[in-house]
């Protein structure tokens, strides 16, 4: 959550705009949240079933990363696009700090389920 702050804090000043345009903190919570419960969450993984002939095609799996990014609340196409703000939370969500505290939260609450 503070990385995605931190990211946002930098593009607001970058654009010199409000941070709840580029993003709301309920937005961020809820790609934490996705990306914690789903591993494979906007990772561009498709399932058995989609690979057809296609498998490493770039716009395929663009495109399913643009859908699950939409189906995060807050972000619409804009965001979702390639090139949107959505595609640069994955990646300060995918430094290697953060997919460490990811991983961390998902053992702690499968330690919590199990109790």
């Amino acid at each position: 959550y503070v990385a995605l702050r931190a990211w946002r804090l930098r593009r607001k000043n970058e654009l010199e705009i409000e941070p709840y345009k580029i993003c709301q903190n309920r937005t961020l919570c809820e790609l934490i949240r996705r990306k914690r419960n789903e591993a494979g969450f906007a990772s561009g993984q498709i399932s058995e079933g989609d690979t057809n002939d296609i498998v490493n095609n770039e716009s395929l799996h663009e495109t399913v990363v643009e859908e699950e990014l939409l189906s995060v609340w807050g972000i619409g196409p804009s965001k979702a696009a390639k090139d949107g703000f959505g595609w640069e939370m994955l990646d300060v969500l995918s430094s290697d700090e953060n997919v460490r505290h990811l991983e961390l939260s998902r053992q702690m609450k499968s330690r919590n389920q199990l109790k």
